[in-house]
């Protein structure tokens, strides 16, 4: 019969997220983490800073903790990635829970500026050739508790008699980047924030206004006369909105004949009306699954000769990419599980995501790009890549952290984190 030797000396041996080190070490040479060193907030360092506090946060919605909780068991193994911020251990849940109750409206100015001046100086679309299309939306967060300030009853989608907040978003798909929000009570309409929207877009791209290559597209809360008559006035803005009311598409239809549609995909066709003052609105027809027929319009100032009424159809369905944000948001960063009853800590906490968010479209863009994982989803990212882990060596020439090859993904990971020559730390297979 064999005899075993029981020791605890292999449990020392310190592992690390491969995930979580190289997007922080990726963030930290961009300076995006220093901004925070300045934060101001009332509130007394007794062991970890402000700034180390709002850092843990960012880490872990970068390894997708579910609730403040999940801190103390997810970043306590985490000990080179907290070292990197001059800390031995992760401040527990309590600590960041009194952070983020701590926020207040000034928390939320410093949190929209720091914001701001971290994707001008790193945003991917801002530097782009191209024309930049960016989506508006509003997406609800249920908060039922009576405790929850500020929240109202309003419209969720597929929630009935809800209470909550509406969180009012512009993002840009082709680069997943995050460019402006706004956090209200669930009674509050999209449009009572439609102008500070509009303003956040402006202040980022206005070279690219000024040249005519800023599109942007909003669904039919934003589709108002009024609304329309707004974005007319902006000038050099291109847009493509879809009408607010249903019923007049279809009192529209009503004088059109079915052969005069053009059909744009199995279940959707089009008739584009006499273009008024440089403003054109194409009829969508489509045929449900319960077979019935429905009606919307599109307004836009797009020339015909860029995009013709089939086109337009199609570049408006890509707005599902705002909603596959929100959906990831929710689920990924969990930002569906608000973190405190508090108005401003939920709105902080807001903020923090949508930085964070950013900083992975760059590593994405930067240190994925090329490689396998580039059009790779956040949420395999988080949930999959996230528990990939890496053996920590120390020495008096650096850091390495070794990466067992064990599966095509850590592989796949390893190969792009040994390719970009400004990582400081060396990832060896």
């Amino acid at each position: 019969m064999n005899n075993f030797n029981f020791t605890q000396d292999n449990c020392k041996e310190e592992t690390t997220s491969t995930w979580l080190i190289s997007v922080l070490q990726f963030g930290s040479k961009l300076e995006v983490f220093k901004p925070f060193e300045n934060f101001k907030l009332n509130m007394k360092k007794v062991k970890y800073s402000v700034s180390q506090k709002l850092i843990t946060t960012m880490m872990s919605i970068i390894i997708g903790c579910e609730t403040t909780k999940d801190i103390n068991e997810k970043l306590a193994v985490e000990k080179l990635a907290l070292n990197m911020f001059n800390m031995d251990a992760a401040p527990d849940q309590s600590q960041i829970n009194e952070l983020i109750r701590r926020f207040d409206s000034e928390s939320i100015n410093q949190l929209q500026d720091i914001h701001h001046n971290l994707f001008m100086n790193h945003s991917n679309s801002i530097n782009s050739c191209t024309k930049v299309v960016v989506d508006c939306d509003q997406t609800g967060l249920i908060a039922n508790g009576k405790s929850f300030e500020l929240a109202e009853k309003g419209y969720f989608s597929k929630k009935k008699n809800q209470r909550g907040y509406q969180l009012s978003v512009a993002f840009t798909g082709e680069h997943s980047e995050t460019v402006a929000m706004f956090l209200d009570s669930g009674n509050t309409h999209c449009t009572d924030h439609y102008d500070d929207l509009l303003n956040a877009i402006i202040s980022k791209y206005k070279e690219q206004l000024y040249n005519g290559n800023l599109i942007l597209r909003t669904d039919s809360g934003y589709g108002s006369t009024d609304n329309i008559e707004k974005l007319i006035s902006i000038p050099n803005l291109k847009f493509v909105t879809k009408g607010y009311s249903p019923k007049t598409a279809s009192n529209i239809a009503k004088n059109i004949d079915y052969s005069e549609y053009i059909q744009a995909d199995e279940s959707a066709w089009v008739y584009e009306l006499p273009e008024t003052n440089g403003v054109r609105y194409i009829l969508v027809q489509t045929l449900s699954k319960k077979g019935n027929l429905k009606y919307s319009l599109l307004v836009t100032n797009i020339s015909v000769n860029d995009m013709n009424a089939v086109e337009i159809f199609h570049f408006y369905n890509k707005r599902q990419t705002i909603e596959a944000f929100f959906k990831m948001a929710k689920n990924v960063y969990h930002i569906k599980n608000l973190r405190t009853s508090k108005f401003y800590g939920i709105y902080g906490f807001l903020w923090l995501v949508f930085i964070t968010h950013n900083l992975v479209s760059w590593f994405k863009s930067t240190v994925l790009y090329g490689t396998k994982l580039e059009n790779i989803g956040v949420r395999v990212l988080v949930k999959t890549i996230g528990n990939i882990r890496g053996f920590v060596t120390r020495s008096s020439n650096g850091i390495t952290i070794n990466i067992p090859p064990i599966t095509r993904l850590t592989k796949l990971i390893v190969d792009a984190l040994c390719a970009p020559k400004y990582i400081q730390i060396t990832f060896d297979i």
